[in-house]
């Protein structure tokens, strides 16, 4: 599983390619398509994948990043928001490391959402059953 930074070394080591975003940064609530339904969690980042790794298939996607979320054989899951960051963190993200990098306009936003519903449960759900299904495919030890 790599989310945010480990999903862009993994697809970094697996031959894509991760770049700082000419488009600036995406902080706060986003809206996301995976796997074809509108999902929305926070994010925090500038660098993305621009070029995903030859066998990666993509699952997600937002207006801002067209490699949201990953999946490469049935082992690795990776998505660029945080189903991680609750309204707390992402609150305290913004105060302590915002100021100055990242700009205000984008601060006050993230902060004006951070109390809105959000989907990160769901995808966290979503990751528990990707690798549950990934468990129940692998061969057992018997087989081994």
């Amino acid at each position: 599983m790599g989310v945010c930074f480990g999903q862009q070394i993994i697809a970094q080591a697996l031959g894509g390619q991760v770049v700082k975003y000419p488009g600036g940064w995406s902080v706060g609530r986003q809206t996301y398509t995976i796997d074809g339904e509108r999902i929305k969690m926070n994010a925090w980042h500038q660098d993305q994948v621009i070029e995903a790794p030859k066998d990666a298939r993509i699952i997600g996607h937002s207006d801002f990043c067209a490699n949201a979320a990953m999946a490469i054989g049935d082992t690795i899951l990776t998505i660029q928001p945080h189903p991680e960051f609750d309204a707390d963190i992402l609150g305290a993200i913004v105060e302590e490391r915002g100021r100055g990098v990242v700009p205000e306009a984008l601060l006050k936003t993230a902060r004006d959402d951070l109390h809105q519903p959000n989907d990160r449960m769901d995808f966290v759900a979503r990751i528990a059953g990707f690798f549950q299904a990934a468990a129940q495919r692998a061969p057992s030890e018997a087989e081994i």
